[in-house]
């Protein structure tokens, strides 16, 4: 196995960044856990200026939602945007420079964040650096362009529209999150836009790049219609970049924003059912009958499914009073990115033999750790909205009697609620983390000890769409 650290084409640059990609999932999920962890236990725990729950979160937030979901982008563009258009990328040197750039600078942030934490955002990035992360975005969405206007295919793939879309939404996203305001409306107003353009799109998008291509190419299945695969996309495009205000419904922004995003959340159920009868009749015609690919792309299209569920349930008017402000919001944001690392996880087993030339076997190990993986992803997202639920009613029977529950004897009360699936959150964070060490195993145990088998080279880029 030789990966070189200068890659000439695609093809080796999608060597290093395969090798690298189950570890930066790892590095989210332990993340993830230790913020958990001081959640839960934050009073028996050391603490000090990095190790406590506050700047966990937001580191959490930056590894998950910017640093991985920067490089997942890039492996997914780097792969499957030569697969579109029919030829090698142009100007390879610049557009290596650039994708490298993209992931260089948010794992710069991650650093930055240790050294100087007061710059970190909520939801991740710093101030320092977003102008650099703007020009190097912008700067791949030109390079992606220029290519598809140099394209060989007289069509270009839905997985490379979704592709598009989530570049032209994460330069968006990163236009509008420039700095806490010091009007509470506007942050209200800029977090929501920044949710819903950033990790509802850029998130949704890629995972349904990652989608399309591999129940056709990984399952050998013919797409059942083009046309429900544009609704999807056109569905999505329009209607999730508005549905992240309603999770701030009776603050201070404008009635209208509220209940133009709860209209158009309630719309969201069109793209889902036009991705879920795709996704059956395709299926129906796969030819790769390995179960543990079929399971693991099941789970993703099940919680990316549920995601949109709870999208649509709390667009319901009795509904989203209880839910605003509350950590059901949370299961939505992370709905979006577990579907995205579960999707990853067979398009890095579908990718071991065609980029390395060595096969990967789906052992008992693996059999294990898809069910491991699917449970408790799904599980988290439950206890995620059973507190957002519980937590709600709390909050809006405290009001109603004039307790309020944020401090003193009504947040005890709260707390007793919301206390116990915490913990719960805690114990499946491990298990996460734990699949997430056996995925890494599983991919890099493949790269180097697997048997030789054929692999893919750039010359031998089909012409003929898979989709």
């Amino acid at each position: 196995m030789k990966i070189k650290l200068i890659p000439n084409n695609e093809q080796d640059l999608s060597k290093v960044f395969i090798f690298l990609l189950p570890l930066v999932v790892l590095l989210s999920a332990s993340i993830n856990f230790l913020k958990d962890a001081f959640r839960s236990f934050s009073n028996v725990l050391p603490g000090n200026q990095v190790l406590n729950y506050g700047f966990l979160d937001k580191l959490s937030n930056q590894i998950s939602f910017n640093f991985l979901f920067s490089f997942i982008l890039v492996v997914t563009v780097v792969y499957l945007l030569s697969k579109s258009l029919g030829r090698s990328i142009i100007i390879f040197p610049l557009f290596f420079l650039t994708g490298l750039g993209l992931i260089g600078i948010e794992f710069i942030d991650v650093v930055l964040a240790f050294i100087s934490p007061e710059q970190l955002l909520d939801l991740g990035n710093t101030s320092v650096l977003l102008l650099i992360k703007i020009l190097l975005v912008g700067a791949f969405l030109g390079l992606i362009l220029l290519n598809f206007l140099a394209k060989k295919e007289p069509s270009i793939f839905l997985s490379s529209q979704f592709l598009l879309g989530a570049v032209v939404f994460y330069l968006i996203s990163l236009l509008i999150y420039r700095s806490e305001y010091t009007v509470m409306s506007d942050n209200f107003f800029i977090n929501s836009m920044y949710l819903s353009t950033h990790i509802y799109v850029g998130c949704s998008f890629v995972f349904l790049s990652i989608f399309y291509f591999l129940i056709t190419k990984g399952m050998q299945a013919t797409l059942f219609s083009k046309t429900l695969g544009t609704i999807s996309f056109w569905g999505y495009l329009f209607l999730l970049p508005w549905s992240g205000f309603k999770y701030f419904y009776g603050t201070t922004l404008p009635d209208w924003i509220e209940n133009v995003s709860i209209y158009l959340s309630l719309s969201l159920i069109i793209p889902l059912l036009a991705l879920i009868v795709n996704y059956s009749k395709t299926v129906a015609t796969k030819e790769n009958k390995e179960p543990v690919f079929s399971v693991l792309i099941s789970f993703a299209f099940v919680v990316f499914g549920l995601t949109n569920v709870l999208q649509i349930i709390s667009s319901i008017s009795n509904v989203t009073p209880i839910v605003s402000l509350t950590n059901f919001e949370y299961s939505v944001r992370y709905g979006y990115m577990y579907s995205l690392i579960l999707i990853l996880i067979p398009f890095v087993y579908h990718l071991v033999p065609k980029i390395y030339g060595r096969e990967f076997i789906y052992g008992r190990l693996e059999t294990f750790n898809a069910y491991l993986l699917g449970t408790s992803v799904v599980a988290t997202l439950s206890l995620n909205t059973l507190i957002g639920i519980n937590s709600g009613f709390s909050w809006n029977a405290g009001a109603n009697a004039g307790n309020p529950t944020i401090y003193g004897e009504g947040f005890l009360i709260t707390w007793s609620l919301i206390s116990t699936p915490y913990t719960f959150i805690l114990f499946l964070s491990l298990l996460f983390l734990i699949s997430t060490f056996l995925f890494t195993l599983s991919t890099l145990k493949a790269i180097i000890g697997g048997s030789v088998t054929e692999s893919e080279t750039v010359s031998e880029i089909s012409g003929d769409n898979d989709e």
